[in-house]
């Protein structure tokens, strides 16, 4: 799948687990790039819902549009479907509830 970062930051952290690090902790980091793999691995956005652990689901209120896949704890991946069914757009790591 093609996967575009909304941010610099998000692909910084993504090239290199020490900005990931810095932002969210090893463990989250190390998640993230994890999850940003396997993403990649995915021939398309539907077959993201085969990965039963990580939780995806349609948001609603200020992220609607937008789907949350789990990362770790309270954290979460939020992404959206890009221009093409092999399109994923990554917005940002929330930690739920607590941002």
């Amino acid at each position: 799948m093609e996967v575009e970062f909304a941010t610099g930051r998000l692909e910084r952290c993504y090239a290199d687990v020490r900005e990931g690090t810095r932002e969210w902790g090893r463990a989250v980091a190390l998640r993230y790039v994890g999850r940003i793999d396997d993403i990649y691995a995915t021939p398309n956005f539907s077959e993201l819902y085969e990965h039963r652990l990580w939780r995806l689901h349609r948001l609603h209120g200020e992220y609607a549009g937008k789907f949350a896949i789990t990362l770790l704890g309270r954290y979460r991946l939020i992404v959206g479907q890009g221009s093409a069914e092999d399109h994923i757009v990554i917005y940002e790591v929330s930690n739920h509830y607590d941002d």
